[in-house]
């Protein structure tokens, strides 16, 4: 076997394509549509060939921090930080997987300074249990919960909480009377679609998220997805054509990915978001989709739709002298954030606490 660092796939784009649909657990984040457009450093391809054959590799981005000569190179994955590209691991097909991950972790850890800061694996992917088996640190943990999906969408839903079911019956009920109604965006009009859902994110979420700070990488990514069938967008739209809530969602293989949506906050269209996700999943059922995955974090109300839940991994560690002092650094860093983040928790509980005395 042998590996080479590339700037962009070219002409492997459908052999690695292959391989990231062979994948045991389907990313969406590992696809060419963003891997050609999300980095937001230097994209560097590791392919691994086993003579002339493609057999799979991993996608990264570098940058440097630090300034001078105190500034030191850092790895992460492709597209890592507001993005947050998730269930990462190699690209590989199952039975070159191992030895795919074993050469993505020589050239991770070969001679030089470096930190290497990995976000989003999955926990049980090759590349994070080889990483974890060699020593390397997890510095941080969080669940991705997901549904598996039936053929009928009636049957999901017939499965969820009594509230949620109630909900959604009743909005989907008051909305279509108003004259609503339910549309999946052909990529056509993705630039349109696009410029909706980033207006429906920002007054839902405003400065609660960080997602609209690269919204241009993700609009190039997302409109090469939406044109090769890898991104979808489902929207609720007004009688007079305005839309009013919007989801964006990955296909995965069998597995629809839900990642970003936003909706209008005013009144009359309360419960929309809630409308539109019962929607688009009884669309991927019918669609023959075998599961419906939330990606990370486990936010209360995903309890509602989900059943199951993995794990994703972050771990960093540093290469070289100066990139191990490095790693230390970053580590005893985030163990005082940490610990000023449990103060001001302990105070403001306490505030409460004497608030309601």
């Amino acid at each position: 076997m042998r590996s080479e660092a590339r700037p962009e796939l070219g002409v492997l784009r459908s052999d690695w394509d292959r391989a990231a649909r062979s994948m045991s657990l389907s990313s969406a984040f590992v696809g060419g549509w963003w891997v050609d457009h999300a980095a937001t450093g230097q994209s560097v391809l590791l392919c691994c060939f086993d003579g002339d054959d493609f057999i799979g590799g991993a996608a990264f981005q570098i940058d440097a921090i630090g300034r001078g000569p105190l500034g030191i190179e850092r790895v992460r994955m492709l597209g890592q930080g507001p993005l947050a590209p998730d269930h990462l691991d190699v690209v590989a097909a199952p039975e070159h997987q191992q030895a795919v991950a074993r050469e993505v972790v020589a050239w991770l850890r070969r001679p030089g300074n470096r930190i290497v800061d990995l976000d989003g694996l999955a926990a049980e992917g090759e590349l994070a249990q080889l990483l974890i088996a060699g020593g390397s640190s997890v510095i941080d943990r969080v669940g991705a919960p997901w549904a598996p999906l039936p053929a009928d969408g009636g049957a999901y839903m017939a499965e969820r909480p009594g509230q949620l079911r109630s909900t959604a019956k009743r909005t989907t009920k008051r909305l279509e009377q108003a004259g609503a109604s339910i549309r999946q965006v052909e990529s056509k009009d993705a630039a349109r679609a696009l410029a909706d859902l980033a207006r429906l994110h920002d007054g839902r979420w405003s400065d609660d998220s960080d997602f609209l700070t690269l919204w241009a990488t993700f609009t190039k990514a997302a409109t090469a997805g939406l044109a090769d069938g890898s991104v979808r967008i489902t929207e609720l739209v007004a009688a007079d054509g305005d839309v009013m809530a919007s989801e964006l969602d990955l296909v995965a293989g069998s597995s629809l990915e839900f990642y970003q949506a936003g909706r209008s906050t005013d009144r009359d269209w309360r419960g929309a978001g809630t409308m539109l996700k019962a929607a688009v999943i009884s669309a991927a059922c019918s669609d023959g989709f075998t599961g419906y995955d939330l990606l990370r974090g486990d936010e209360p109300y995903k309890s509602d739709w989900a059943t199951e839940r993995r794990e994703l991994l972050r771990i960093r560690f540093g290469v070289g002298a100066i990139g191990t002092t490095a790693a230390r650094g970053a580590a005893a860093w985030k163990q005082r954030q940490d610990r000023r983040s449990s103060v001001a928790s302990d105070e403001s509980s306490e505030t409460k606490l004497n608030a309601s005395r």
